[in-house]
């Protein structure tokens, strides 16, 4: 069975509410949530799905990359490729698009490599979650991201978000600086017992990340995502040795070269598993094996997911065990999609898609609605 055409499809999901980075907006309503979505045709007419959807103030990618690399390097790399040799797949990919610490326009990967696991699925009859040969859950429940400008903004998006059911809360600090610890105190005395984070975005100096780590040590919050550029590692090992505090990469856990040798430099104790970012479900897999093996705690996120990076990442987190409230964030701002059939949410509780491949369905005539007309 091999891969017969890889169509590109760009789309414009719209989305309610603001996410601000320490370098600004993510993205705002008016650009809304753009992705491009990925349809895979093998040479007996089975189709898989996927997607790729860039963050602009995240990371290097755009909506026109990831278009322009799909279509002109990427799509034509795999055409003729053998459907069930994903490590041969992403070599070919990765000679088009050459590997560096991350995996080399990982975003733009993602999209056929989530299609080709969609595909594997449809054609086996099993869902992603059976195929990665793990079922530690069957759920993962999902975080309240909170994005405020003020203690007394954080405090009301807490308490409306904990009576919508939400037991999770990342707190995103670093834009600021001078009011982040009132802020996360806000959110703390919101949650009722929730668990609290503070994610940072690479934000900090390695002086302000100490001084907030003191500050959330006395909240009693545990865990401090990405305080200080990813470059430094010297930072990271000097903030955790400083702190009592799990220390965990995010941006700096983009690719296997990068953490190992934070891993060796003794500067981490968890990462951020975001499926996007590693350039899809197999080198998430191995990161996954590796962070358990190192003995790191693995922290579920993502990038304002759309439903199908949304149903990925459901299947790798149940299947790899992860219980803490994960960044799954996707429907928290995405208003209007794709989907034929709802994904099985309840009670801010993500299960596991039982369908086939990712266990998404999607609606072909209501997805060229949001079509957008990119000619790249």
């Amino acid at each position: 069975m091999k891969i017969a055409s890889v169509e590109v499809i760009p789309v414009r999901l719209p989305i309610e509410g603001m996410l601000t980075l320490p370098r600004g907006a993510s993205r705002t309503p008016e650009e809304g949530k753009r992705i491009a979505l990925v349809k895979v045709t093998d040479s007996d007419g089975h189709v898989g799905w996927g997607e790729a959807g860039p963050s602009r103030r995240w990371s290097a990618e755009t909506l026109e990359s990831c278009v322009s690399s799909l279509r002109a390097y990427l799509a034509p790399a795999v055409i003729g490729h053998d459907l069930f040799d994903i490590a041969g797949l992403h070599a070919r990919m990765n000679r088009e698009l050459a590997v560096g610490l991350d995996p080399g326009q990982p975003i733009a990967k993602c999209a056929i490599d989530l299609a080709v696991h969609d595909l594997i699925g449809k054609r086996l009859g099993i869902n992603l979650q059976s195929w990665l040969g793990a079922k530690r859950c069957d759920r993962v429940p999902l975080a309240r991201l909170v994005s405020a400008a003020t203690p007394e903004e954080a405090a009301q998006i807490t308490e409306r978000a904990w009576n919508e059911g939400y037991r999770g809360f990342k707190v995103k600090v670093g834009h600021r600086k001078e009011l982040d610890a009132q802020i996360v105190r806000a959110v703390v005395g919101a949650a009722r017992g929730g668990y609290v984070w503070a994610d940072a975005n690479q934000g900090y100096t390695l002086d302000e990340a100490l001084r907030m780590a003191r500050a959330l040590d006395a909240l009693g919050v545990t865990l401090f995502e990405q305080p200080v550029p990813m470059s430094d590692p010297y930072a990271m090992k000097k903030l955790l040795s400083a702190s009592g505090l799990t220390i965990a990469l995010d941006e700096a856990a983009m690719g296997l070269p990068y953490l190992i040798e934070m891993i060796r430099r003794e500067a981490v104790e968890g990462i951020a598993i975001k499926v996007s970012k590693v350039g899809g479900i197999h080198y998430a897999r191995q990161m996954c094996d590796l962070a358990l093996n190192a003995g790191l705690t693995l922290i579920g996120s993502g990038l304002m997911d759309a439903p199908i990076g949304f149903a990925a990442s459901v299947h790798l987190f149940a299947a790899y065990g992860i219980t803490l409230p994960v960044d799954l964030n996707g429907p928290q701002f995405i208003t209007e999609d794709y989907l034929a059939e709802p994904l099985p949410v309840r009670d801010q509780v993500a299960f596991v898609p039982q369908g086939p491949g990712l266990g998404v369905v999607i609606d072909e005539e209501r997805l060229r609605r949001f079509a957008l007309p990119l000619s790249l």
